[in-house]
């Protein structure tokens, strides 16, 4: 028979043994944990990120290279990002100015990491193009515009890719992915339709003014007109910019678009120049849909 100091020890080691168990049980199984943690990813703007959650849910984290309120077109990667893209299994591209720069050095920082261009397969075209007027600096070399992402129909040939580097990746998670896809291409494409009815009959009234030219593609897709101030992301020459205001006065338009990762000085002289006003208008917001949305309606208002 136990004494009473034994049988105390005793009922206190069950009582351990039992703790231990139920803690053991209540923990998921080490292969269960690997199956559900997040692939790392970078990514070089906002939308991208927003792109990537709506395909990779809670199983794909992004990493945003270019924080909010920076330009993509001077942005430097801080020491600290460089060091995360160890983590990173893939870097999305965007074809953006910084990346020409930096996109060998990622490589340099983690060559496992696969870099994939978001703009694969669309035919991009020259900045150049959705200005006013020609050029006149005689410039040979051509600046490819990057912001497909304003664009809905050119977005979902962005997803798709999205989508097939994940697969590549991860391909145990395929239906899941693949389901997010169908779903989140239904939602664009609904989209697409609202913004096509927001501009339909506008004729020949059909054209805006832009500071930067972000949103050639947009114009295009919608059969509107971009009239920018810079050239290539550039300060136009003073021929051209005479040119410019002449256009917007005899056009009459009110309002000049700007967006908020660029200094707003130049802007205002010129906005002053013509009788316009400022109006904010940002391509890198991170709600991607709802900004579009918002940015359609602000350019049919606008539109001369």
């Amino acid at each position: 028979m136990l004494r009473g100091g034994e049988m105390r020890l005793t009922k206190q080691c069950t009582r351990l043994a039992v703790i231990f168990l139920a803690v053991i049980f209540a923990l998921p199984p080490h292969e269960t944990w690997a199956e559900d943690k997040a692939i790392t990813v970078s990514v070089s703007i906002l939308p991208q990120a927003f792109f990537v959650e709506k395909i990779g849910g809670r199983y794909v984290h992004p990493l945003v290279m270019v924080p909010p309120g920076a330009s993509p077109a001077t942005y430097e990667p801080k020491p600290r990002q460089l060091a995360r893209l160890s983590q990173c299994a893939i870097y999305f591209a965007q074809g953006l100015p910084f990346e020409s720069a930096w996109l060998p050095r990622f490589r340099k920082s983690n060559p496992i990491m696969r870099v994939v261009p978001c703009y694969r397969g669309v035919e991009r075209i020259p900045v150049a193009s959705s200005l006013s007027t020609p050029d006149r600096r005689g410039h040979h070399n051509i600046h490819l515009d990057p912001h497909i992402w304003l664009s809905p129909p050119l977005t979902i040939v962005e997803v798709r890719n999205i989508l097939e580097a994940l697969l590549k990746q991860d391909p145990s998670r395929e239906e899941f992915y693949k389901g997010n896809y169908r779903r989140f291409v239904g939602e664009i494409v609904d989209l697409d339709l609202k913004i096509r009815d927001l501009f339909k009959g506008v004729g020949t009234r059909n054209s805006f003014l832009v500071y930067h030219p972000a949103w050639g593609y947009f114009a295009k897709t919608y059969g509107l007109r971009q009239l920018a101030v810079e050239r290539e992301g550039k300060k136009p020459l003073a021929h051209d910019l005479k040119q410019f205001i002449t256009l917007a006065k005899e056009k009459g338009f009110t309002e000049l678009f700007i967006q908020p990762q660029i200094s707003s000085h130049s802007a205002r002289v010129i906005a002053n120049s013509i009788g316009a006003r400022i109006v904010i208008l940002d391509p890198l917001a991170r709600q991607w849909d709802k900004n579009l949305l918002h940015a359609a309606k602000k350019i049919r208002k606008a539109l001369r």
